[in-house]
C-alpha cells in the first residue's frame, strides 16, 4: 500500500519533469481582407502566449494565445443642429479595439539543437470587437446636451485559422547568452476567419461635419456602406426640453477575415 501511494505521488512530478513550457510576448498586426471587410482598418497590438509540450519525443505543444489590438482612435469636432435652428458643437471621441483569444496545437519542425526551426499551429478561438464613443459636454451650458455621454458597441464570435512561423535560437546569435533556458526570437504569419458575421465601428471614413436632426434630416440616416447602419444619440435642448436624435457613428456588419504578422520573444524551459 505504501508503495502504491509513493507511486501515485511520484507520477505528477514525473509528468511535469518531462513537460516543456513556453512563455512569450509579441507584437502583432492584422490586415483585414478588404473584399470581405471594406470598412475595416488594420489592427496593431500586443500579445501573450503560453504553451506546454507534454512529451519530449513528440514535438507538439498545446498553446494559448491572447492579444489586444487597436484599429481606430480619434477625436472629431461635431456640430449638431436642431429643429429651431439652434446648434451645439462638441468633441466626440472614438476608440475601437479588436481582441483575440486562440487555442492551438503547435507542431514544431526541427529539434532544439537547430539554430532555426519552424512551426505550424492550427487554431480555434474567440474574437471581440469593441468600440467606445464618448460625447463631451458642449461649452454652452444653456444649450443642448447629450442624454447619454458614452456609448459602447460590442460584437464577438468564434474564429478559426492558423499560424506559420520560425524560431531563431538567441544563444546561437549571442554566444555569451546563458543557455540554461532556451531563448528564441520568432516571426510568424497568421490567418483567421470568423464562423459568423461581426458588427464593428470604424471612424476612419467619418469626417468633421454638421448633423441635422433625425428623422427630418433624412441624409443623416444614410451610411457610407450598404452593410452599415447609423448609431444615434439623443440630445436635449435644456431651454425647452425638446429631444432630437443625431447620428454619431456608423455600424457595419460583415464577415470576418484577417491576415496577420507577428514578431516576438519566447523562452522554453
Amino acid at each position: 500500500m505504501n508503495r502504491l501511494l509513493l507511486f501515485l505521488c511520484f507520477v505528477p512530478f514525473a509528468f511535469f519533469a518531462q513537460t516543456n513550457w513556453q512563455v512569450g510576448s509579441y507584437l502583432s498586426t492584422s490586415f483585414p481582407n478588404k473584399s470581405i471587410m471594406p470598412k475595416m482598418s488594420p489592427a496593431t497590438g500586443l500579445g501573450l502566449q503560453l504553451a506546454f509540450q507534454p512529451i519530449d519525443r513528440i514535438p507538439i505543444a498545446f498553446e494559448l494565445k491572447s492579444n489586444f489590438g487597436i484599429y481606430a482612435a480619434k477625436t472629431l469636432e461635431q456640430t449638431f443642429y436642431f429643429d429651431d435652428l439652434s446648434s451645439t458643437t462638441t468633441n466626440v471621441s472614438y476608440s475601437s479595439n479588436f481582441n483575440q483569444i486562440k487555442f492551438g496545437a503547435k507542431y514544431q519542425i526541427g529539434n532544439d539543437f537547430k539554430q532555426i526551426r519552424g512551426y505550424f499551429t492550427p487554431q480555434i478561438g474567440y474574437g471581440f470587437m469593441r468600440s467606445k464613443i464618448r460625447i463631451d459636454d458642449p461649452a454652452d451650458e444653456d444649450d443642448c446636451k447629450p442624454l447619454v455621454k458614452e456609448t459602447t458597441q460590442r460584437s464577438s464570435g468564434f474564429t478559426y485559422g492558423g499560424e506559420l512561423g520560425i524560431e531563431v535560437d538567441m544563444s546561437k546569435l549571442f554566444r555569451k547568452m546563458n543557455t540554461e533556458n532556451r531563448h528564441y526570437l520568432f516571426a510568424s504569419a497568421t490567418f483567421m476567419n470568423g464562423f459568423n458575421s461581426f458588427e464593428y465601428v470604424n471612424i476612419r471614413y467619418m469626417k468633421d461635419h454638421d448633423h441635422g436632426p433625425l428623422p427630418s434630416g433624412g441624409a443623416e440616416l444614410e451610411t457610407t456602406d450598404e452593410n452599415g447602419r447609423p448609431i444615434t444619440a439623443t440630445f436635449i435642448n435644456v431651454s425647452n426640453n425638446n429631444l432630437h436624435d443625431h447620428k454619431i457613428a456608423e455600424l457595419y456588419k460583415t464577415g470576418l477575415q484577417y491576415w496577420g504578422f507577428n514578431v516576438g520573444y519566447v523562452i522554453h524551459f
